[in-house]
């Protein structure tokens, strides 16, 4: 328990400095930067409702991420359906891989490799690739069995090396350096 005073303090301290990496899992699941941010935003908002009784000092990150599933999960039952936006104006972030004998492919291309992928395998591939959280720390945010977090990360993993692959090659034959 925090006491009021510091509350602010703390919640400064230990949970903003999350604001990116929630924004980016939020795009990355939601695609839509709007919808995006507001999930953000509703984040936020809870995690400073309940955080009288966040303890100072444990996994803040991991606790944001709980939340921000919890009204993820929210929103797609309101809206009935899960909406799909194509990506545009994405920030390049991360994940340049380059396979022996291509170019490394632009991060726009990695982006809509990962994009491409199903909203479960995409998801926790973006929690463990992009956001280093356990395999433990995934199945909590998510609530799912940690066999299946496994298992999708593995297949996840695996469709994104064959997209990745078939770009690269396909970007060789097109005549594509880089």
């Amino acid at each position: 328990m925090i006491p009021g005073r510091n509350r602010r303090a703390v919640f400064r301290e230990e949970a903003l400095p999350h604001r990116e990496a929630l924004y980016r899992a939020a795009l990355g699941m939601m695609r839509n930067p709007t919808v995006a941010e507001d999930l953000v935003q509703e984040t936020y908002q809870e995690a400073w409702k309940s955080f009288h009784g966040y303890q100072a000092g444990s996994d803040c990150k991991a606790w944001l991420f709980r939340i921000l599933f919890r009204i993820r999960s929210k929103h797609l039952r309101k809206q009935g359906r899960f909406q799909w936006v194509e990506v545009e104006d994405v920030s390049e972030e991360r994940l340049a891989v380059e396979p022996a004998g291509t170019r490394q492919l632009e991060n726009q291309e990695i982006l809509s490799i990962i994009q491409s992928l199903p909203e479960h395998y995409r998801t926790v591939l973006l929690l463990a690739d992009a956001e280093g959280f356990t395999y433990q720390e995934i199945a909590h945010i998510t609530e799912l069995p940690l066999g299946t977090v496994m298992s999708r990360l593995n297949r996840g993993r695996n469709m994104f090396r064959k997209k990745f692959l078939q770009a690269c090659r396909d970007d060789d034959r097109a005549g594509g350096a880089g």
